[in-house]
This record gives structure tokens, C-alpha cells and sequence, in this order.
């Protein structure tokens, strides 16, 4: 059985097979979708809405309850890397505007460089001094906490330790009845004198 695809609001339309992932379906048709995780469902990059014929994909999987939020779900946002078509129709999709999204590090750092590239000179030095001292203060933060940590896991061994012997000296003033130096002491065989 086949299932018409099409989306909006580009109108780019086709027919796909039954089993068919949206992510496939999409690239088949000429739509990129971006995708951080390579269509892994480990970021919501490719999520659409599907705007007509939901009741022809598969279930909601684990990945998409983790990566799209109560409100996105209820609009109807799938991960295209996640819907699988599962009965013949139509369906009518439209990839999520990029505002709804995170982007992906990919166009982030696009971003970034078209930003640095259209700077002065003056200004890209300005920033590189900027990024250096930000780097320089996590570096520092960094072996703070590692130098914090140390010292914790250095007092919590005087604290056990200090714990342990404070447990033996008081396991030496119990009656013998009550430890274990009763049973020591009930395998001895003690002699009185009258």
C-alpha cells in the first residue's frame, strides 16, 4: 500500500511505501530536515507537525516523549527520524519553524563564524580576549572544584577512620554478653578458685 506525502507550505508531495520513516520520506521527496543526531533521535532538529492523517503513523516512541514537550506533542510535533507511516492515506506535514526548535551545533557555529567574519578587526580581538577569559575563569572553577573535591574525599577518610576507631573503643567497654568479645570469651573456658 502507498501513502501521498505532502508538505507544507513548500507543497513538495509524493508517494511513499507503508514503513516508511517521515525522515526518509522527506529526503526522497527533496525537504531537508535537519538533524543534529543523524536521525538517532537524540535531538528534536527534525521534528514536523503533522497537520493531517496522525492516525497513520506509529506510536510515539521513548525518544520523542524525551525530546519534545507536553505542549509540542499536543500540536502535533512527531521526530520524522522516529514516525514510521504504518497504514495507507494522506498525510500533510510541515517541518517545525526554526524559532520552535534548538539549533543544531552545526548551524550554531555557522552562526558564530558568519557573526566573526562580518566583525572588525578590533572587535575580533576584542572577542578573542573576551573567550580567552572565559576560558581562563572555567579553567580556574574547574580545578577549584577538583581541588574541593579532594579535600572532601580526603576529610570523609579522617571521618570514617576517626568513626571506625571511635566504634572499636566503644565495642571494647560492652559487657562481653553483648559483643563480640562475649563470643570470644564463651569459647574460653574460665577456672575460679574458691
Amino acid at each position: 500500500m502507498s501513502v501521498n506525502v505532502e508538505f507544507a507550505p513548500e507543497g513538495q508531495h509524493g508517494v511513499v511505501a507503508e514503513g516508511t520513516y517521515l525522515w526518509d520520506a522527506a529526503k526522497r521527496l527533496g525537504v531537508r530536515l535537519p538533524a543534529e543526531c543523524e536521525g538517532r533521535g537524540e535531538c528534536d532538529a527534525c521534528a514536523v507537525v503533522v497537520k493531517e492523517g496522525a492516525t497513520l503513523l506509529s506510536s510515539l516512541t521513548n525518544a520523542e516523549r524525551a525530546r519534545l514537550s507536553p505542549e509540542r506533542l499536543a500540536s502535533g510535533q512527531r521526530l520524522a527520524c522516529q514516525a514510521k507511516v504504518e497504514r495507507a492515506g494522506t498525510l500533510v506535514l510541515q517541518p517545525v519553524p526554526q524559532p520552535e526548535r534548538e539549533q543544531t551545533t552545526e548551524e550554531t557555529t555557522k552562526d558564530i563564524r558568519t557573526d566573526f567574519r562580518d566583525m572588525t578587526l578590533q572587535q575580533k580581538f576584542a572577542t578573542l580576549a573576551e573567550l580567552e577569559i572565559i576560558a581562563a575563569a572555567q579553567t580556574f572553577r574547574a580545578i577549584s572544584d577538583l581541588s574541593l573535591r579532594a579535600l572532601g574525599k580526603g576529610l570523609d577518610a579522617v571521618v570514617g577512620a576517626g568513626r571506625a576507631r571511635a566504634h572499636r573503643q566503644r565495642a571494647s567497654h560492652r559487657p562481653p554478653e553483648h559483643g563480640g568479645s562475649a563470643r570470644k570469651s564463651e569459647g574460653k573456658k574460665t577456672t575460679t578458685t574458691p
